[in-house]
């Protein structure tokens, strides 16, 4: 087991990625803090229940960590249940789609407080604990759209590209305390309700042919969490099949029909 005995807390856990990780880190052996907002404490009950049937300890935490005081009321649940932090993964998210002409403050606000500023004060209060033990491992979950933008999604774009350059400072900040902090970047999933042009033209764009799965960021996030990626910090790693690097691909050099679709 990779994560044996490892503390980690993961928030926003009610999202279908974060609850794949949460899953794949305890079947590694991790106990779990699992952290999401008010509005989403049913969805969170379900990944803590998905996580108690492996075997393995895990607590619930309602905090809005948009906010300071909650992100320090949660690191002390963590200490309090379990002692130490060693894992930090952030995939909290505010993301809203539309004109852009039509994105309102609102939109922008919640974006912003719970696509980055969320993980700023989770990094910093969390990253204290860490530099406390001179040892930890921090995951940013990102997205596509912080490399290449999209239209129709400027506030959530905002928010991701503020997150990759947000962890590659923080890697040089912690370094020094023995804490590694990286970027997890995914791409278009096939549970996103796209259109049916929307989702040719991005299984067009794909190798492989399918959409992204939940699962396929697992691996991906233990080895980030893991002693296997000490000499890992500061750079985003995309596990996108694929997908950014074929934004070059001209569409004639794409199959006309996609052979291949992972069902």
């Amino acid at each position: 087991m990779r994560l044996k005995d490892k503390v980690a807390i993961i928030t926003g856990a009610s999202d279908e990625f974060a609850r794949a990780i949460a899953v794949g880190y305890a079947r590694e052996g991790a106990v779990l803090l699992l952290q999401d907002f008010e509005d989403r404490a049913d969805k969170l009950e379900e990944t803590v229940a998905a996580v108690r049937e492996t075997g393995q300890k895990v607590v619930a935490g309602i905090h809005d960590i948009t906010h300071a005081e909650p992100v320090a009321a949660m690191t002390r649940q963590a200490l309090d249940e379990f002692g130490r932090i060693d894992i930090l993964v952030n995939t909290t998210a505010g993301g809203w789609h539309g004109r852009f002409f039509e994105a309102t403050e609102a939109n922008w606000d919640r974006a912003i407080d719970r696509g980055l500023k969320a993980y700023f004060l989770t990094c910093q209060q969390i990253g204290k604990e860490m530099a406390r033990r001179a040892s930890g491992k921090i995951i940013n979950i990102t997205s596509i759209v912080g490399k290449i933008g999209s239209a129709g999604a400027i506030p959530w774009g905002a928010a991701r590209g503020g997150v990759d350059a947000m962890t590659a400072a923080i890697a040089q900040d912690l370094g020094q305390y023995g804490i590694t902090c990286s970027g997890l970047a995914r791409g278009a999933s096939d549970f996103t309700p796209y259109s049916e042009e929307a989702r040719a033209e991005r299984l067009r764009r794909l190798p492989f042919g399918r959409l992204g799965k939940a699962d396929d960021v697992v691996g991906p996030a233990i080895f980030l969490a893991s002693d296997e990626s000490e000499w890992v910090t500061g750079s985003v790693l995309y596990a996108d099949g694929g997908y950014v690097t074929a934004a070059a691909t001209d569409a004639e050099h794409r199959a006309a029909e996609v052979p291949y679709r992972g069902d």
